[in-house]
């Protein structure tokens, strides 16, 4: 089976959400005019500027539920192509004062598609769940005053098999990538904003050894270009679309944006995957429960 990836890399932002969008909107046009994706990803934060890192609070006001404005408008994106549409945006949560950075997973038919966390339960959008406050860089990260962890690591069901996002921190943990891995996950999305030269060296062959090492599709599409809030950020761009055997099927250019990556994913590749790195015939489960044992002790 064979899936068809749109990947939009996101420029830089302003303040308008509105005028955001339909900038998106007119990018997905563009791109298939001779093309049908069967999945559609925008960068992190897509319909927003990335304002974290100052402590202001006017952009709590750019938050919307999961029914406002801009999820309804790529709910009819989605049913205008028929595809699957991964939409990052800021969500105002359903209880006061609890905001979130999430990704709307919508299907061909334009509705929700719910996410199942390991334990059972389902959710209506994903979390991000790896929250960053740092301050090694400036401007730095003060993700934790604009945003609520999510509540778990969340797979999406589609007729291609399972998917999983991470969001841009998020991928600097293997653990949850091995997590989405086992539960069954093909093809792991992530939508990023990311600046900082050392976050720009490593960012590819993070990508590339996460894909190789759990078997996974990997579709990441990172913001490129100078944009201003406060103060400027340069996003590093480089979206990268990295098969389960570590080959690189698509490449954007660093440091610019907006930009359009198309790739064809052969998920057949996946068993191959199975055959050429035993990774997982040759884990050893019984070693690493240290790592649930923090847990138990709050370590973790």
């Amino acid at each position: 089976m064979k899936a068809k990836v749109l990947l939009i890399q996101n420029g830089p932002a302003g303040t308008d959400t509105e005028k955001n969008v339909e900038e998106n909107l007119a990018l997905v046009a563009e791109a298939t005019k001779d093309y049908a994706p069967d999945f559609v990803l925008f960068s992190e934060l897509s319909n927003t500027q990335y304002f974290c890192g100052y402590n202001s609070p006017e952009p709590f006001a750019l938050a919307e539920p999961i029914d406002g404005p801009s999820v309804r408008r790529f709910q009819e994106l989605a049913r205008e192509l028929g595809s699957y549409v991964l939409f990052p945006f800021y969500e105002k949560g359903e209880v006061k004062g609890e905001f979130y950075n999430s990704v709307a997973v919508i299907g061909r038919d334009g509705e929700l598609i719910p996410g199942d966390l390991p334990d059972g339960r389902q959710v209506r959008v994903y979390r991000k769940n790896h929250i960053p406050d740092q301050w090694s860089y400036s401007p730095g990260l003060n993700e934790r005053y604009y945003f609520k962890e999510g509540p778990g690591l969340a797979t999406f069901r589609t007729e291609y098999g399972k998917i999983s996002i991470l969001i841009c921190y998020e991928r600097s943990f293997p653990e949850a990538w091995r997590v989405h891995a086992l539960q069954g996950s093909k093809i792991m999305f992530v939508p990023v904003a990311a600046w900082g030269p050392n976050r720009a060296d490593s960012w590819g062959g993070e990508l590339r050894t996460a894909a190789i090492q759990n078997g996974l599709f990997v579709v990441a599409s990172n913001k490129g270009g100078l944009e201003m809030t406060e103060g400027p950020r340069h996003f590093f761009g480089a979206s990268r679309i990295i098969s389960p055997l570590g080959e690189e099927l698509a490449a954007a250019p660093a440091g610019e944006g907006p930009h359009i990556l198309k790739a064809e994913l052969d998920l057949d590749e996946i068993d191959q995957h199975g055959v050429r790195y035993t990774f997982f015939r040759d884990r050893r489960p019984e070693l690493y429960r240290s790592l649930s044992d923090d847990v138990a002790r709050g370590v973790l």
